[in-house]
């Protein structure tokens, strides 16, 4: 349940589960592979080998669109009715921040809902990555 944290990244993420990511460089088309393991609670661990140098660090959600609220309605003859009402699985977004074995580091950020999502990151020498994280 990615979706509840990056899940999510984002938020298989919420629900403590593996998921596999997929990246490429915007400038070449090599596709590198990588794994996301979500905690349970919002964050978690990521890791990727592009070419020569492997990458690893922790991401955490930074936002969602779940929502809940309480709500009161009045009727007939002074009746009320009370509750409340929560909203889960929409988008969230996840921040990652990795180092790799060459001293560089991997900057990441995510949309994600449902499972799966999509990103972009940029490392220390300003190259530019897309992912898909499913």
């Amino acid at each position: 349940m990615i979706n509840r944290i990056l899940v999510v990244l984002m938020i298989c993420l919420l629900s403590g589960c593996a998921l596999q990511m997929q990246v490429m460089a915007r400038d070449g088309g090599t596709i590198y592979r990588g794994n996301v393991q979500g905690n349970g609670f919002g964050s978690g661990t990521m890791s990727v080998v592009l070419g020569d140098r492997s990458c690893s660090g922790s991401f955490a959600r930074g936002a969602s669109s779940d929502s809940f609220s309480f709500f009161q309605a009045y009727g007939k003859g002074g009746a009320i009715a009370t509750g409340t009402t929560q909203s889960y699985g929409g988008t969230a977004t996840v921040k990652a921040l990795m180092s790799c074995s060459d001293g560089t580091g991997l900057r990441c950020d995510f949309v994600g809902g449902g499972g799966t999502g999509t990103g972009i990151c940029v490392d220390s020498k300003e190259r530019v990555y897309d992912v898909l994280v499913m």
